[in-house]
């Protein structure tokens, strides 16, 4: 391999890692915070995915809030397999707020269709029931 393209993929390889802890403190607060009910948005997650699930976090600049610096968005991505064998993706979609320290609930996807709070609700509850 010659030094070039050994040089540049340690550089892309470095630019990877540099992004990946971009937002770890933003997850760890989402984590945390508890915007959903009395327990952190970790366990509400945990608790969605129940046993033949995952969890699996991420955070970015999300578009909608582009106008805002201070902004982050931070998605906790539920992979389920229901007791029939059945595939579902829940994503909860959180912001943080890194000025003024707040943490909200943005939204809820299901399967790809984005919910709202009610019908959100019911689609998880009977995602348990399965």
């Amino acid at each position: 391999m010659s030094k070039l393209l050994r040089t540049v993929l340690l550089l892309v390889l470095m630019a990877g890692l540099a992004t990946c802890g971009k937002y770890d403190s933003d997850i760890a607060t989402v984590k945390a915070a508890k915007s959903l009910t009395d327990h952190s948005n970790e366990d509400v997650a945990m608790q969605i995915a129940g046993a033949r699930g995952k969890v699996t976090w991420s955070a970015g600049r999300p578009d909608k809030y582009k106008d805002n610096e201070y902004i982050v968005g931070v998605d906790a991505t539920i992979e389920k397999t229901t007791r029939e064998g059945n595939k579902r993706i829940v994503v909860l979609s959180f912001v943080n707020n890194r000025q003024t320290n707040q943490v909200g609930f943005d939204g809820v996807t299901i399967d790809g269709q984005r919910q709202d709070i009610i019908g959100g609700a019911l689609n998880l509850l009977l995602m348990q029931l399965e």
